[in-house]
């Protein structure tokens, strides 16, 4: 079984996972995408996409059009994540069951590091992607290491939410006004403090719950040490 190696930042528009191959196959087959826990990433059956696909997946994946035509399974994923880190195997199967192939791609996904030091005015875990999207779209940052899980900032029905704010969040956060104009989902953090320090991860949801765009940044607050001065004497004797 063949596998690859595929490396990305996170945040990216999309990563492409590989298959292809040189074999003719019969045209009732299909085709399954599925990561290291065996949840469904796609399935190709006949022609079409049946509702088969775990939830975090919806909306995020595409196969080329006539792939039995062209033998090319290959599989974009949209905004892949650290979440989205696994080995991700695509089978191809006959009508009967029987398994006609099989390859693997290792994905792995670098997460933004951000590191300041304590008494800076602000830090902004970065996050810029397309734009032009729904009026409806929300968005919700949230710290998730180290837990338990903290909503840092929520944008909702065209505003800010700061009742949805975990309490050391708020008053501390901001973000783009125009941001689904200009895609910018950037996070300022105000007066960061070392027990800011942590994983966080921003995603953007349509109507119906699916995301649209998604980024985790790491961040690092560095704990300023203070050094007291002291003075000290020193008694000379006389000889």
């Amino acid at each position: 079984m063949s596998v690859y190696q595929v490396e990305v930042d996170s945040g990216v528009e999309s990563v492409q996972l590989p298959c292809k191959t040189i074999i003719l196959l019969p045209k009732d087959i299909t085709a399954e995408w599925t990561n290291s826990h065996n949840a469904k990433l796609h399935v190709y059956l006949n022609g079409s996409l049946p509702e088969e696909q775990h939830w975090i997946y919806r909306g995020r994946t595409e196969m080329k059009r006539i792939p039995l035509k062209t033998r090319d399974f290959s599989l974009t994923l949209k905004y892949p994540t650290d979440m989205d880190r696994h080995v991700y195997t695509c089978t191809v199967y006959s009508r009967e069951g029987n398994i006609l192939m099989k390859k693997q791609v290792v994905l792995k996904v670098k997460v933004c590091q951000v590191e300041v030091e304590e008494g800076v005015e602000s830090v902004q875990l970065p996050f810029k992607t397309t734009p032009d999207l729904p009026d409806d779209t929300e968005v919700k940052w949230k710290c998730y290491v180290p837990s338990p899980t903290m909503t840092v900032h929520v944008y909702q029905n065209g505003s800010d939410q700061p009742e949805e704010q975990n309490q050391v969040y708020r008053d501390r956060t901001e973000i783009k006004k125009d941001l689904l104009e200009n895609g910018d989902f950037s996070l300022t953090l105000k007066n960061p403090k070392h027990t800011d320090t942590g994983t966080y991860r921003c995603k953007v949801y349509n109507r119906r719950g699916e995301i649209l765009r998604m980024k985790t940044v790491q961040l690092k607050v560095k704990e300023r040490i203070q050094i007291k001065d002291e003075t000290i004497n020193i008694r000379t004797r006389s000889s």
